[in-house]
C-alpha cells in the first residue's frame, strides 16, 4: 500500500511540474494579456497588428478592429503566417484563447518574436 500511495504521490508531483513547466515555456514563447491591456495596447500602439485566428463562421459575428483574419483550423495557417513580417508586432486571439495559445506556439516557431495572446479571446473582448 505504501509503494502504491507513493507511486501516486510521484505521478502527480510530475505532472504539476510539468504543467508549471508548461506554463513557464508558454511564457518565455509570449506574453498572455487581459482584455482590459490588450485594448489598452492597441490604443497606444498603432502599429500593432491584430491577428485573429477563428473560423470564418465565428468571425460573422464580429472582429478586432482592423484585425486580420487567419483560420487557425484551416491547413493554410502555416502559410499564411509565413506571409507575415516577423519583426512586427502582433496581437492573437480566438474564440477564448485557446487556438491562439497554439497560433502563437506556431508563429514563435516560425521566427516571429513580438508575440501577444489576449487571454479569454473575442468572447472576453465582448
Amino acid at each position: 500500500m505504501k509503494i502504491f500511495l507513493s507511486l501516486i504521490m510521484t505521478a502527480f508531483i510530475a505532472y504539476s511540474c510539468n504543467d508549471k513547466l508548461a506554463k513557464a515555456n508558454d511564457k518565455a514563447l509570449f506574453e498572455n494579456i487581459d482584455v482590459a491591456s490588450a485594448k489598452k495596447l492597441i490604443t497606444e500602439n498603432p502599429d500593432m497588428i491584430i491577428l485573429d485566428v477563428r473560423t470564418p463562421g465565428e468571425t460573422k459575428n464580429g472582429t478586432l478592429p482592423n484585425a486580420i483574419k487567419i483560420d487557425f483550423k484551416n491547413s493554410n495557417f502555416q502559410d499564411e503566417i509565413n506571409k507575415l513580417d516577423k519583426n512586427k508586432s502582433y496581437l492573437v486571439y480566438c474564440k477564448s484563447g485557446g487556438r491562439s495559445v497554439g497560433a502563437c506556439k506556431k508563429m514563435k516557431a516560425a521566427g516571429f518574436t513580438k508575440l501577444k495572446n489576449m487571454k479569454g479571446g473575442y468572447s472576453s473582448w465582448k
